[in-house]
């Protein structure tokens, strides 16, 4: 298993959502730092609940990622918000690295 997965934060105002690409997992937060806070705990759950499972239903949950379209997707938005600059308060996306809680 990687020693991190790549998440991204995204929002408007109050509405917050933030999406994990290398487990398929989202939530929904208020601020960017709650969202950060959610996902770290999303991702920590998910994979307790993974190792519970039996083979090989472990091992295709652990392997699952969002579509490529998807995960394109949100390289395009990140690498444009990376060219145009942004802050925590902006509405473009902010891609990172969630350490592997297991």
């Amino acid at each position: 298993m990687d020693a991190s997965f790549y998440c991204v934060v995204h929002g408007r105002g109050d509405q917050w959502e933030g999406l994990c690409l290398d487990l398929d997992i989202a939530v929904h937060a208020h601020s960017f730092n709650e969202a950060k806070d959610l996902m770290k705990d999303a991702i920590a759950t998910y994979i307790e609940d993974a190792l519970k499972e039996d083979e090989p239903a472990r091992t295709a949950l652990l392997r699952r990622h969002a579509p490529l379209r998807v995960r394109v997707y949100w390289a395009a938005r990140i690498a444009w918000a990376a060219l145009r600059g942004r802050n925590r308060d902006s509405d473009l996306p902010v891609g990172y690295p969630e350490p592997c809680p297991a």
